[in-house]
């Protein structure tokens, strides 16, 4: 089981270091924004799901509990806010990195306190 978090740790990492990099407002060619998100956000997003799923299958919680499904929203609003900055130069700024740090937020929140 220790495995199995530690691979969704790897994947929770690749999705926000490749969020933030793709959402903040720096300098960089609107390519290099698409990479991290393309390369390192959306595979860091799948690896979070798959492990996530089968860490809460085997820590037997339900699958389809408030927390789990909350979280799942919000990862795919998250991704929305990413592929947004992604799409087009000049988008990445200060009100889609906050949406996107803010809904990272909720669910690091929902994954560590698990309401009912």
């Amino acid at each position: 089981m220790l495995w199995l978090r530690l691979v969704k740790l790897v994947g929770v990492l690749l999705l926000v270091a490749g969020s933030l990099a793709t959402v903040l407002p720096l300098e960089m060619p609107q390519r290099t924004r698409r990479r991290f998100a393309f390369a390192v956000a959306a595979p860091g997003l799948l690896v979070t799901w798959v492990f996530g799923f089968l860490l809460a299958y085997v820590m037997g919680h339900r699958l389809f509990s408030v927390w789990i499904v909350s979280s799942m929203a919000l990862s795919l609003l998250s991704l929305q806010g990413v592929l947004y900055a992604a799409g087009k130069e000049g988008r990445a700024g200060p009100k889609v990195a906050a949406f996107t740090l803010g809904t990272l937020l909720a669910i690091a929140a929902l994954m560590i306190w698990k309401p009912a």
